[in-house]
């Protein structure tokens, strides 16, 4: 089997996304805010249209060179335990009965986007996209902050978004873990728009990040491990340590993590193909999945189901022809694998391309493939897994 060269494989790490945080300075924050204006910049008014792709049961999400159609909504169930995608879609696709339990953010989209419908432009004037259960792509606008970092929509389609916010644009400062003017902002938002919360989180010399959120409390990664923060209070408390999780740091260590049915899963930098489960009251490993045996060189996104009983990834493996991408749906108890998609086409001729996944509910995974500040209006890729 050919190897992927180390800069190809070093190019899929950075394209994910890892829990970063700050250093605590301005020019980190400004950085941040140049790449977001950058992206931006590549855009233009060409209307190249692409919509949501899709081809035979078995295959999680391919392009043709036709124009492509639509999977099917949410009410056409798949088989239990094949990949769900089709040829069509119902013109009229019934709403979801519920809300689903994860909700499919397009983590760092930037540009214009279209799945049906009318087009819309993410990553511009704080609107984040998410891909809902029919396949509609609707967006979120989020408040408090010039540089939004994390949203997570919570099932009432309340929000939580975390990122900095210079108070003081324009004015001179001696820049450094100290200065004046900078807020790490955690936003509540109600399903209406309006701000229930806005809270500095900020501690001086000190990196943070919004992991997830529940109705009451925000999950932050602090350089001491995983706090809990009570919403209501302020009150923080830290209810996993960087150790129990095996990292050294959480900063520079931490490749991927996510919290869910009171485990946390975490992918570390030095070996991110082995994710570790982990029981939150306890602290106690649960399990570990390596990924290793399938020629897993990164992995590009990972949720935990909402019972905490099944991992799904999203991973970079190598292939015949170059890098590959799968998504695989892992039991954590016997670490058995599910079920998995083949490979998924994704174009990495053009832009940057970024996956992103969610849990519809405790059986099935929803993901979406997308470029990242492209010309024009680019399509959104969908692919789902379903277990029995």
């Amino acid at each position: 089997m050919a190897r992927i060269s180390e800069d190809v494989a070093e190019a899929v790490r950075t394209a994910a996304n890892a829990a970063r945080g700050y250093p605590g300075d301005l020019a980190d924050v400004h950085r941040r805010a140049r790449r977001r204006r950058n992206r931006q910049a590549v855009l233009s008014a060409a209307a190249v249209v692409a919509v949501l792709a899709g081809a035979g049961v078995g295959v999680a999400s391919q392009r043709q060179q036709a124009a492509p159609a639509l999977p099917p909504a949410a009410t056409d169930p798949p088989a239990a335990a094949v990949p769900s995608v089709g040829p069509s879609a119902p013109s009229n696709p019934a709403p979801p009965a519920r809300e689903p339990a994860q909700h499919l953010i397009l983590r760092d989209a930037a540009g214009t986007y279209r799945t049906e419908g009318q087009a819309v432009e993410l990553g511009i004037g704080s609107r984040v996209g998410e891909l809902r259960p029919d396949w509609t792509l609707v967006t979120h606008r989020v408040v408090g902050s010039r540089n939004w970092e994390r949203l997570v929509v919570l099932p009432d389609g309340s929000r939580v978004a975390f990122g900095s916010h210079d108070t003081e644009p324009g004015t001179r400062r001696t820049d450094g873990p100290d200065v004046s003017g900078l807020e790490y902002r955690l936003v509540v938002t109600g399903r209406d728009g309006a701000v229930r919360l806005q809270r500095d989180v900020r501690r001086h010399d000190e990196p943070v990040m919004l992991l997830t959120a529940t109705a009451t409390t925000a999950y932050l990664w602090r350089p001491a491990g995983l706090v809990s923060h009570d919403l209501e209070t302020g009150t923080e408390r830290t209810v996993v340590r960087k150790a129990s999780a095996g990292l050294g740091e959480v900063f520079g260590s931490l490749r991927f993590a996510d919290l869910s049915g009171g485990r946390l899963v975490v992918s570390r930098m030095t070996d991110e193909c082995v994710p570790r489960v982990y029981d939150v009251a306890t602290g106690r490993l649960v399990a570990e999945l390596p990924l290793t045996g399938a020629g897993c060189v990164a992995v590009t996104d990972m949720r935990l189901s909402p019972d905490g009983a099944t991992l799904g990834v999203v991973y970079e493996h190598s292939g015949a022809t170059g890098p590959q991408t799968r998504a695989v749906l892992i039991r954590v108890a016997d670490r058995r694998e599910l079920i998995g998609s083949e490979d998924l086409l994704v174009d990495r001729a053009k832009t940057s391309p970024a996956i992103s996944v969610a849990w519809e509910d405790d059986h099935t995974l929803r993901g979406a493939i997308y470029p990242v500040g492209a010309a024009g209006v680019s399509g959104v890729d969908a692919f789902s897994l379903t277990r029995d």
